[in-house]
């Protein structure tokens, strides 16, 4: 087996290059780098990782024992732990024990000899001190999950005791008195809490109904399914896993004479039609995520805590209301621009019209058509529901739309699914609630990692820059990146740009010289209620504006879509978008290599917009049943795994969306912390869309050579003068 040594020897470099440079480390040279990885290729070395965490005192290994790796709430919890874990380099090692008690001590005597840094267990044993006896790990590093054993010293799991009460809550509306219970053996702590929390509610409204229980075991599951059908079945059947419900619909099928029986489950919290089964969901992965979390920011010393999820119960209702569907056919008119979300919502409208009755014609306009109509809405009364952007809200608010509170208290709870920060800038307006936030936004930066953690590339710009190569934390750094990614300026740089700027757009221009401008600490309010670029801060902006657009590829387009496609081909190496427009590059070859962080400076500009209802509309009872529908936590999140985007509070406890689209969290982790001054300091609001487009056009006239820097700032402070950009 070849070894640091031989591939020292032919790459006629030290140990210690040989090791910098397979670990990684940036401190050696462009030379040096290419003839290590050209002899470690010629002798076929793979660096020994389990060798390099023995010496760190132990392995980078996480091993899961679970019972299977079929059944969902097993396989969920798994891909929660593992999505995490492997992402942060920890190697998760996974054993199955078929809920045998040998194969499960077997497998402790395996894993005792490997110096894991962690085990997280769903045992079939009875005692904690049998994993506590043998593995040298810190007792707190050991967790069970779902099963409490004996002497156990970390034990997480959800709520299974409320499960089975929602579960009898729900059975009690529907008059019955025979059901059958199917679930694991009843020694594991998950089943009890199960049992008690079901019989205790079912049997408290009724002494005399009746409980069939069947506990079983992996082995025994499908045959034990049959009999519930050897006599008369119960009206219905209560699984704690899909796959038990699956069992009992193949012994209805097959062994049932009878009426079938209503069937009940425990499912995960991911939503997928289970055909003639009603689910209760619980979230397993958000379980393995926050494990996950807890280990990899624990110390030996630290108590572990209580993980508590909450139940996701039952989802969507689809029974139709009666109130609504009895009365004549309605069609709500919704005003909104082309957008992702707009995308996502027209795919989930049937389910609305299935549910209510009530038809939705989508009216999808550009931006600056939706500006007009909001200014002449007294032409355009046929509107119901208008899609209008935050920047626009202070402005049109109380000129086109509804307050919230004339459409009942039911919408205005609405609003609790969002952050305080959030509902301040997309619904509120001078103390009134407008709006309910549809499709929030910020801009973000989005890179190439794999480009950024290239060692020949960090040691190329370390050698031309004096130091390390990382996501630009201020717009300085983030032009000197553009310029070593421009291969016209660096002929070695392995991509053709380091960024791109879109011209087409008066609005786009303004947008990215306004990022800069408030980079710098400029503000357009000034404290006597007037607007004003500051002229050195403008100035400055202008200039390394200009300068930034002689490096970076430009772009006639008239949206950010091309700017995305071009990051998605692999030609730019950076791009600064807002952070709705870049979801569909998750399913693009590109995804895996996508770093993402907040703009350079941390001054980001906020966008997207909010729902609410004209007040020239009618139906009002029909635009708040669409709102109850379109904001409901289960529509947010199809919203969002479609492409969209909705800042609703429920989505970051997905782990699917956050795995799909984890810069999400980054800005709910901030509050959206980003800037548009939409209003002055004395309340009244500021024609934000308009003055962005003075700006833009000044600065495209700057571009075009027809303002020097100077004239640009005085036309640009004596049109901002005007009285028209304020309410």
């Amino acid at each position: 087996m070849p070894t640091i040594k031989d591939i020292a020897k032919m790459a006629g470099v030290s140990h210690g290059t040989v090791s910098n440079v397979l670990n990684n480390r940036g401190n050696v040279s462009i030379e040096k780098i290419r003839a290590v990885e050209a002899a470690a290729r010629e002798v076929g070395y793979q660096l020994n990782a389990q060798a390099k965490s023995l010496r760190e005192g132990h392995t980078n290994t996480i091993s899961v024992i679970l019972p299977n790796i079929t059944t969902t709430h097993y396989n969920k919890l798994y891909l929660g732990l593992d999505n995490l874990l492997s992402r942060q380099g920890y190697n998760v090692d996974l054993y199955t024990t078929n809920d045998q008690q040998q194969n499960e001590l077997q497998i402790i005597q395996k894993i005792a000899a490997n110096r894991n840094y962690a085990v997280i267990a769903v045992s079939c044993l009875e005692d904690a001190d049998e994993y506590y006896s043998q593995l040298k790990i810190s007792p707190e590093k050991i967790i069970f999950a779902y099963r409490h054993l004996y002497n156990a010293r970390n034990y997480q799991t959800l709520d299974f005791r409320l499960a089975g009460k929602e579960i009898a809550q729900a059975l009690d509306k529907k008059a019955l008195k025979n059901v059958g219970l199917f679930t694991d053996l009843n020694q594991y702590s998950c089943t009890a809490d199960f049992m008690q929390g079901f019989e205790q509610q079912w049997l408290s409204q009724n002494p005399d109904r009746q409980i069939t229980h069947i506990p079983t075991s992996p082995s025994r599951s499908y045959n034990d399914a049959f009999n519930f059908f050897t006599g008369t079945p119960p009206d219905a059947i209560i699984t704690s896993d899909i796959e038990k419900a699956r069992y009992i619909k193949n012994a209805n099928f097959l062994g049932n004479l009878g009426q079938a029986p209503r069937i009940y489950s425990l499912s995960d919290a991911e939503f997928i039609i289970e055909e003639q089964v009603h689910q209760y969901h619980m979230n397993y992965e958000l379980l393995g995520k926050q494990i996950a979390e807890w280990l990899l920011n624990s110390t030996d010393d630290k108590t572990p805590p209580k993980i508590n999820i909450q139940n996701r119960g039952f989802m969507f209702d689809h029974r139709l209301n009666a109130h609504l569907a009895s009365r004549p056919a309605t069609t709500l008119n919704i005003l909104t621009l082309p957008s992702p979300s707009t995308d996502a919502l027209k795919k989930l409208l049937p389910n609305f019209r299935h549910k209510t009755g009530i038809d939705v014609r989508l009216n999808i306009h550009p931006f600056n058509d939706i500006y007009e109509i909001l200014t002449n809405l007294e032409h355009h009364q046929y509107y119901d529901i208008i899609r209008i952007d935050m920047a626009g809200l202070p402005w049109f608010a109380k000129s086109t739309l509804k307050p919230l509170s004339e459409l009942g208290d039911e919408v205005y709870q609405l609003l609790s699914h969002y952050s305080q920060q959030i509902v301040k800038r997309y619904s509120q307006v001078n103390g009134q609630f407008y709006a309910i936030p549809f499709d929030p936004s910020i801009q973000m930066l989005f890179y190439r990692k794999d480009i950024f953690n290239d060692a020949k590339v960090k040691r190329m710009f370390y050698e031309q820059h004096k130091r390390e190569l990382a996501p630009p934390a201020t717009f300085e750094e983030f032009d000197t990146i553009a310029r070593f990614f421009s291969r016209a300026l660096n002929p070695q740089s392995p991509l053709e740009y380091g960024a791109c700027a879109s011209l087409g757009n008066t609005e786009i221009v303004a947008s990215e010289f306004l990022l800069r401008y408030y980079s710098l600490g400029g503000r357009l309010r000034q404290e006597d209620c007037t607007l004003k670029l500051d002229p050195v801060l403008g100035a400055e902006t202008i200039r390394e504006y200009i300068d930034s657009l002689k490096v970076v590829k430009n772009l006639s387009a008239t949206w950010w879509n091309e700017s995305v496609s071009l990051f998605e081909s692999g030609s730019v190496a950076m791009i600064i978008v807002y952070m709705n427009l870049f979801s569909h590059t998750l399913h693009s070859t590109i995804s895996p290599l996508v770093g993402f962080d907040s703009v350079p400076d941390n001054k980001a500009l906020i966008g997207g917009g909010s729902l609410g209802v004209s007040k020239y509309s009618q139906k009002e009872s029909e635009a708040a049943e669409f709102f109850k529908w379109v904001f409901s936590d289960e529509i947010a999140e199809q919203i969002v795994l479609l492409g969209g985007t909705s800042a609703n509070n429920c989505i970051y406890d997905n782990p699917d969306i956050m795995e799909y689209y984890p810069w999400l969290d980054l800005p709910h982790k901030t509050g959206y912390n980003g800037v548009r001054e939409t209003f002055f300091q004395d309340g009244s609001s500021l024609n934000l869309r308009m003055v962005e487009k003075v700006i833009g056009q000044s600065i495209v006239n700057r571009i075009n050579g027809m303002m020097t820097t100077e004239e640009t700032i005085k036309y640009l402070n004596t049109r901002l003068a005007g009285s028209e950009f304020k309410s």
